[in-house]
């Protein structure tokens, strides 16, 4: 019996050990998250759109005001989506104003607002909503809604 309990207290203390490894705290998932924004919009704002779908999950939906009026589901759809977009996004610098990322265990919800200019000259603001959720440790954009501000 003793036994037992020996066993089962150093299972417990392991699976404890493992779970506190993979947890993140707030502060740690919201540079993670705003890193992956990062990364992909670098992508985007040096014109090349298909660097996007670096942070996309294999299940991602989206919607945006350019050509994703209707959802595109998966990334394959999403890749060729951004493929009919090459050439079309011209090099720009960009801000991120205002991002909020709210996190609820493996989700976290990010949004934000997208001012870019070419050459000094602003560009239309943007406004998005990605949804993030974190798959074997790292975190993939299962959803993302872009749409204009209306002014």
């Amino acid at each position: 019996m003793k036994t037992l309990i020996l066993l089962l207290s150093v299972l417990m203390l392991i699976t404890s050990c493992e779970m506190a490894q993979n947890t993140m705290t707030q502060e740690e998932v919201e540079q993670a998250i705003l890193a992956k924004e990062r990364q992909a919009l670098d992508r985007w704002s040096a014109g090349d759109p298909a660097g996007f779908a670096s942070v996309f999950a294999d299940d991602v939906t989206y919607f945006d005001d350019i050509g994703a009026s209707a959802r595109i589901e998966g990334l394959e759809a999403m890749k060729a989506y951004l493929a009919s977009l090459e050439g079309k996004i011209p090099v720009h610098d960009y801000e991120i104003v205002d991002p909020k990322v709210q996190v609820y265990g493996d989700i976290a919800i990010c949004t934000l607002q997208y001012h870019s200019s070419v050459n000094g000259q602003a560009g239309p603001p943007w406004k998005a909503t990605d949804v993030y959720r974190r798959i074997d440790g790292d975190w993939k954009m299962v959803h993302g809604h872009w749409s204009l501000v209306k002014t």
